[in-house]
């Protein structure tokens, strides 16, 4: 390979300006690439999931489970791909959630869910459908409908019918939500003693609007040898067309019209739910979905193209005010690695010439930086794949620049003695660039392989950092292309104009002396030295049961996502608009704020659902460094919120998080309000809230596990109607006819539309409000029988009160009860595993019920699992290829002596610091280890090459080819922590992932190199008395 690197690189050196020619091109390639490239700050790790929505207009939980929801989950289960279902029936709503693994594509789930629900039995009217192609994640804009002279009727009106339509059709955006404001309706209030005067029953009053309200065609008519169209109109638009509606006539003729037998009137259809912002207790709100797959940014600036348009179809006074704008995510992610990206590319240039002494050389070296990031825009690009901002600021300018500092310090050595013949000099080129191209290829190969456990993660780990595996290697290969082709080239045309005069570093001079003083002793004490580092390595192992575990780092988002469940679970509307009111009011008390927004309940869609007792709390947060001194983390605003919010509304079960990771962590375990879950299995509601309650007082005496919250299953009083067949049977009325009745009086139901333009609006008939809402009237609402005979529904049912279900949940075909918490000043791992023995101690489960733990922990348990398997695996891949490149065990045993050395000194590091083990804190350990083995392989190479071209002693050798490469080496480790010192201390927004990754190579390559270059020496010695060698063994023998 030597030779034909060194016939490349003349060839290139005569062909230098064509060489120059397409570097540029290639520069000004990867600009134009960059600026078209579509950014994203954070990649959508939620699974892919469907959700079946079925809206079953006032059906108690009980009902809808049994007649909506476990016929759907019997139907999608077992669809290729999919998990178990997981599913909530609360009153009036079923959602169904179908989650599928990684292998699922997602219109073909989609495809099979539909076909699915082609074959449920539901009731009549009954119709399920599933949600938009939206990620879980995928909410990308959050405003709000305001106009001081609008009502919030009229706003709610303009969000649903005009604002809906405009946004969807925005490329992108797969789905408006709107949540808030009350839906108009043309409601019909029925007085039971009029219809008892004028002998009118429901059922007339039903029939005679639902036919008042038609239009029809006759056809067309010729006339003058014109053909005219008929059409007949007979639609009702007004109250008072409503009013006006005949339902039957008296015996002398005289009309009982609705407005004899009913006030009409235009009113809020009956509520799921309610926002508030700020001051404001009636809000409108608009949720913005992207559709899945689709590239934020992108979508983004469709919107704002569109914007103009969409304002200027708002009537008159009316206006969008920005709420949440995922663009601000992503503009201060930007910020921030933008930030660690210049602050890394400065600190590795000033390096450079520190330690090259050669200004000239150090800028040579630098030219690989945006050579390889613009190169790999282009790769990116071609194969339309999104940069993601978070893999881009964990990019390692020091790793990419190696390769380069390693060619260009040996050609400065090759050429110092050239003088000023040209050809000398290009020959000196040559053969500098030939003796270095196989070990900078195979190292780079080998920092690469290093990047394969991370291309086997899955679900979450895997979507948060395959992209950064990906980009490196796109990295890795564009750097070492441009180092072995183009660095040789730029040398021969910048040293030909004036050549370089060889300074060493005074410094890097006393250092080799030093070291090579050093290695001496240090194979005169080899197992002393050996025997060190290995109890260096058992104490590092001590230290592992002392690191706090987690899964990833929380991610920054700007904003503070509060959950606040109310006990009694049956508070009414009102009472919960007063509760929502004081925790506004608490939560725009502090300055740190910008916006505090609740929402009650659940959309009109049924696409979050959620009881009235649940209030969630989106709350703006300024830039840290606008807040108060008093705070100097979000940990502690977040105590004195939870204070003051018990101090003006007591009773309340907080849960604090943030607005997408706790849209994350629902999608990913089903469960609500924490990052830590407990779910209880079991069949009776009764006994699963009791487990319940046990599990959440265990979990409550943990330190560190804090808003202990449970779901709330019971509680709900309900008023049980309970047909007496026999009775019905006398009076030849049909169940189904009382049970209408009752849906009727009390709930309302839907008789006709009234069309006006567009819009469609309901007119609903049901008794008057103080009928309705008295319990002692109910037993007293009439049902007629055939023969006319006004019956009283206590004659006809048993009328009693009781208690049911709030909501009822279940998960893989079971129910289920959730036990949700946080965690806050400790780590997750031991946390978890201190409840957990806890639990098991604790809790005693009856026959048929059992226990699962969810959350981010299960996540890292399997990653760390995953691992532990690939991660060995990778050193065995790497272990053979260097006994293949070296044809030796020896030298492939001497090179793999650094990974143990880099493992000891990143636990150190990690406990030092502070930092927890993680997912990001292991994929820096598994680079770590392909930096030290490139390290190792440098220096080892040189000892090869030494042993086989002067036939030196491999003793003799290493020491010598480590003192010759010790300023390559130390260099190449200290540029590569430099590279990422910037996003090892970055604490801003977009940096939380990366930094334990970062901090683990910034903080442990150059330790790990100073004790792999103390190592070496006294191993090659060790390893020579193992494999039987002498000391003047050249590597022919070896």
């Amino acid at each position: 390979m030597n030779s034909y690197i060194h016939r490349l690189t003349d060839w290139l050196i005569g062909k230098r300006y064509f060489v120059v020619f397409v570097l540029l091109t290639v520069l000004a390639c990867g600009v134009i690439a960059y600026r078209k490239l579509p950014l994203e700050a954070f990649p959508d790790i939620a699974n892919m999931q469907v959700r079946v929505i079925t809206l079953v207009p006032g059906k108690a939980p009980e009902e809808v489970e049994r007649l909506v929801t476990i016929p759907i989950e019997k139907e999608v289960n077992g669809i290729p791909n999919s998990k178990a279902p997981r599913s909530i029936s609360i009153f009036g709503l079923s959602v169904v959630t179908v989650v599928f693994d990684d292998h699922a594509e997602p219109y073909n789930a989609r495809q099979q869910v539909l076909e699915r629900l082609a074959n449920v039995d539901l009731p009549e009217g009954v119709k399920p459908e599933i949600e938009p192609n939206a990620s879980p994640v995928g909410e990308i804009y959050r405003y709000t409908l305001q106009g001081s002279h609008w009502s919030s009727m009229d706003r709610k009106e303009t969000q649903d019918w005009l604002l809906n339509r405009l946004f969807k059709s925005v490329d992108g955006i797969v789905d408006s939500t709107g949540f808030g404001g009350p839906t108009r309706t043309f409601l019909v209030e029925m007085d039971p003693g009029r219809l008892r005067a004028f002998s009118v029953s429901q059922n007339d009053i039903r029939r005679a609007i639902a036919k008042s309200n038609d239009s029809t065609g006759g056809s067309y008519v010729v006339s003058n040898d014109q053909r005219y169209m008929v059409r007949g109109l007979g639609l009702l638009k007004t109250v008072e067309d409503i009013e006006g509606v005949v339902i039957s006539s008296s015996r002398e003729g005289t009309p009982v019209r609705v407005k004899d037998v009913a006030t009409v009137k235009i009113s809020a259809a009956v509520r799921k739910g309610q926002v508030g912002l700020d001051d404001d207790d009636d809000a409108v709100e608009g949720i913005l979905l992207m559709r899945r797959g689709d590239n934020p940014s992108r979508v983004i600036e469709n919107l704002k193209e569109a914007w103009g348009d969409i304002e200027s179809q708002l009537p008159e006074g009316m206006k969008i005010v920005p709420l949440q704008d995922r663009t601000a995510l992503v503009d201060k992610t930007i910020e921030t690695i933008s930030h660690n990206v210049a602050e890394g590319i400065v600190l590795v240039v000033v390096i450079l010439m520190l330690f090259l002494f050669q200004v000239r050389s150090a800028l040579i070296c630098s030219i690989v930086i945006p050579t390889a990031l613009l190169a790999s825009c282009i790769a990116l690009k071609g194969f339309n794949i999104s940069a993601n901002l978070l893999s881009l600021g964990a990019i390692d300018f020091g790793i990419i620049v190696d390769g380069a500092v390693i060619m260009v310090e040996n050609i400065m050595r090759r050429i110092s003695r050239a003088g000023d013949d040209p050809d000398s000099l290009r020959l000196g080129i040559c053969e500098a660039a030939s003796e270095m191209a196989q070990p900078i290829l195979f190292s780079t190969v080998i920092i690469a392989i290093t990047f394969l456990p991370i291309l086997t993660f899955e679900h979450v780990e895997g979507r948060l950092f395959k992209p950064l595996a990906v980009m490196m290697n796109l990295v890795l290969f564009a750097a070492v292309l441009t180092t072995i082709l183009v660095v040789p080239v730029i040398c021969y045309i910048v040293f030909r104009l004036k050549p370089p005069v060889h300074r060493e570093n005074p410094m890097v001079i006393k250092l080799e002396t030093f070291y090579e003083r050093l290695t001496g002793k240090l194979q005169k004490h080899a197992r002393m030295v050996i025997a060190s580092f290995l109890v260096f390595f058992a104490l590092s192992g001590a230290l592992v049961p002392l690191l706090g575990a987690e899964f990833i780092p929380e991610l920054e988002e700007g904003n503070i996502w509060l959950t606040a469940n109310i006990r009694p679970v049956s508070v009414s509307l009102e009472n919960a608009v007063e509760i929502a009111r004081k925790i506004r009011k608490v939560m725009r008390s502090y300055p740190e704020t910008t916006s505090a927004l609740t929402q009650i309940g659940s959309p009109d869609d049924g696409t979050d659902p959620n009881p009235y007792n649940l209030i969630a709390v989106l709350v703006g947060l300024r830039p840290q460094s606008e807040w108060r001194s008093q705070f100097h983390s979000k940990e502690e605003l977040i105590h004195s919120m939870n204070e003051e919010i018990n101090r003006v509304a007591p009773g309340l079960f907080l849960s604090f998080s943030q607005c997408i990771k706790d849209s994350m962590e629902e999608a990913m375990s089903g469960v609500k309000n924490g990052e830590y879950a407990v779910k209880v299995f079991g069949p009776d509601l009764h006994t699963l809230e009791g487990i319940a309650g046990r599990v959440a007082s265990v979990l409550r005496s943990v330190p560190g596990i804090v808003d202990v919250g449970q779901d709330n299953i019971l509680g709900q009083p309900q008023m049980i109607i309970e047909i007496d067949r026999k009775a019905a049977a006398r009076e030849g009325i049909s169940t189904e006819e009382v049970l209408d009745i009752v849906e009727t009086s009390i709930g309302g139901k839907v008789v006709t539309r009234v069309l006006e333009g567009e819009r469609r609006f309901a007119v609903v008939l049901r008794l008057a409000e103080k009928y309705r809402d008295d319990l002692n009237e109910l037993p007293n609402i009439e049902v007629t029988a055939p023969s006319g005979l006004k019956l009283p529904l206590r004659q006809l049912a048993r009328v009693q009160q009781m208690e049911g279900a709030n909501s009822i949940l279940r998960d893989e075909n079971k129910r289920r009860v959730a036990v949700f918490a946080n965690i806050r000043g400790r780590d997750l791992g031991s946390a978890v595993l201190e409840s957990q023995s806890k639990i098991a101690k604790e809790i005693k489960l009856p026959p048929g019920y059992s226990l699962a733990f969810a959350g981010e922990f299960e996540r890292a348990r399997a990653a760390g699992e995953r691992l532990a398997v690939v991660v060995p695996a990778t050193l065995v891949i790497i272990f053979i290829m260097l006994y293949l490149v070296f044809d030796s065990a020896y030298f492939a045993i001497l090179a793999m002596g650094a990974v143990p050395v880099a493992a000891a000194v990143a636990i150190v590091v990690l406990f030092l610091s502070g930092t927890n083990l993680s997912v990001s804190s292991g994929v820096g350990l598994i680079v770590l280890f392909g930096l030290s083995i490139q390290n190792a392989v440098i220096i080892v190479s040189s000892m090869k090459s030494m042993m086989s071209r002067e036939a030196m002693a491999s003793t003799e050798a290493i020491c010598q080819a480590a003192s010759a490469k010790l300023n390559a080496v130390l260099i190449a480790a200290l540029v590569a922590a430099v590279g990422l010192a910037p996003a090892a201390m970055s604490t801003g927004i977009g940096s939380q992932s990366q930094k334990p990754f970062a901090i683990v190579i910034a903080c442990g390559i150059l330790p790990a190199t100073l004790l792999t270059l103390l190592l070496l020496p006294a191993l090659a010695k060790v390893l020579n008395r193992l494999f039987g060698l002498s000391a003047s063994r050249s590597s022919e023998d070896i």
